[in-house]
Formats: structure tokens, C-alpha cells, sequence
């Protein structure tokens, strides 16, 4: 007998990677959240009809109440959680304007690509931290 195929797809989000003056953004996620107190790439799941850059300047805004700009793709990572999977559109994003306001997030930080390591990042964000350090590595 063969194994049993899952034939369910996985999550599709988007997450921005916004440099703005030499950082990098991260948010909390809220305590009532799957992976509640996680730091995280901003952004969220792309919904039906929505393209990828309609997706991030949505959740930006809903989230954060701030204008941004997706540019080229930095990493696709595709992670599987123990509820099932998820595929991560990770894009590069220009910082366009707006006061950051915590609306769907815990807290959110600066961090340089030093001082990230000290944040508890999720699982499925790592390797878009690991294609950071490569580009910066050269």
C-alpha cells in the first residue's frame, strides 16, 4: 500500500524585507497568534485575485498603517510548521512613508543584520535572514 499523498497546498504569503537607513524591519507577533512573541519579516497571506504586491501593501498597511514600495524578489522559501505548510514570497521593499502604529503586531524593531541573531525569528524566516548575510557577505 503507498502512502498517503496530501493533496492540500500550502499557506501563500508574502513577506516584506524593508531596509530603511541601515536596518531591517521585524515585528512581533501577538501573543494570541499561532507562534505568538515570534519575530518576523512583515507581511501576510496573499489572497484570492491579489497579486503578491497588492498583498504586501495591504497587510503593510493593515498591520502597520505604512506605505511601501515592493521591488524585486530577495527568496521563496517553501516551510512546513506542524499544521502544514508555507510558501514565503520574500520581497525587497523601499520604505515609502507613514508613523508605524502596532494595528496587528505586538512590537516591531530596527535591527541591523548584527543585532538580528538576538531576536527569536521564525522558523520559516531563517533562510531569507541566511540570503540577507549573503548579500552582505558579497
Amino acid at each position: 500500500m503507498s502512502p498517503q499523498i496530501s493533496r492540500e497546498l500550502p499557506l501563500a504569503v508574502c513577506a516584506a524585507v524593508i531596509r530603511h537607513q541601515g536596518k531591517i524591519l521585524l515585528t512581533q507577533r501577538l501573543a494570541t497568534k499561532a507562534h505568538g512573541g515570534y519575530w518576523e519579516f512583515p507581511g501576510g497571506k496573499i489572497e484570492p485575485q491579489e497579486s503578491p504586491h497588492q498583498t504586501l501593501k495591504r497587510e503593510l498597511q493593515e498591520e502597520l498603517a505604512i506605505e511601501i514600495s515592493p521591488g524585486s524578489i530577495l527568496e521563496t522559501v517553501f516551510h512546513y510548521y506542524d499544521w502544514g505548510s508555507v510558501l514565503i514570497i520574500a520581497y525587497l521593499c523601499s520604505w515609502e512613508g507613514g508613523e508605524i502604529k502596532h494595528l496587528e503586531v505586538a512590537d516591531h524593531a530596527w535591527v541591523t543584520l548584527e543585532t538580528l541573531p538576538g531576536y527569536q525569528l521564525l522558523p520559516a524566516d531563517q533562510p531569507i535572514l541566511e540570503k540577507l548575510r549573503k548579500l552582505a557577505s558579497g
